[in-house]
């Protein structure tokens, strides 16, 4: 397996990835979720880390600018925030996601925030990974604030009818 920065040449397989495990983030689109998901890696490809396997790409994780505004009312400011992450589900639970996330989050010196989501109905899917690499969780969104937000349409799991879905944000505090 190769870790290494993201390219413009990976965008589509990056997009690709986020489509079939994720869905999308960008519920403003008007464009289908493939485009979404293009448009949303092409803006901050340079901060993207892969890993591949025969040179396809099976993990991703982005962290943004900057942020100056605080979208969650967390008395946070110039804080980044963890874009796209996630892992093919066959090559998950062998540190992919943990390498990746250590690659995005070791070198910054802001405060880092990431809006986890889980549909297993007991914790967000990165829970383990993001408590092993320092982050708290500091807010519950509740488990309908995907659905009253109208994420739902643009979610991986949107054929399942589901009712609940936990959202929480997290925080990896740098300048304490």
């Amino acid at each position: 397996m190769i870790y290494r920065k993201a390219t413009t040449n990976d965008i589509y397989q990056i997009a690709y990835l986020i489509t079939k495990t994720i869905g999308t983030c960008n519920i403003k689109s008007s464009k289908n979720i493939f485009e979404s998901n293009i448009e949303e890696v092409t803006k901050d490809i340079k901060n993207y880390y892969v890993c591949s396997s025969n040179k396809k790409i099976i993990g991703l994780c982005g962290i943004s600018k900057i942020l100056n505004k605080d979208s969650f009312n967390l008395g946070l400011k110039n804080v980044k925030e963890i874009l796209y992450f996630c892992v093919e589900p066959k090559y998950q639970f062998n540190g992919i996601g943990t390498n990746l996330l250590k690659l995005c989050i070791n070198n910054i010196k802001n405060d880092i925030i990431f809006e986890a989501w889980g549909d297993n109905g007991k914790y967000v899917n990165s829970k383990f990974i993001l408590e092993k690499n320092g982050f708290r969780m500091v807010k519950n969104l509740g488990d309908s604030y995907y659905r009253k937000n109208n994420y739902c349409h643009k979610c991986i799991n949107k054929n399942k009818g589901c009712n609940k879905c936990i959202a929480e944000i997290w925080v990896k505090y740098k300048t304490i």
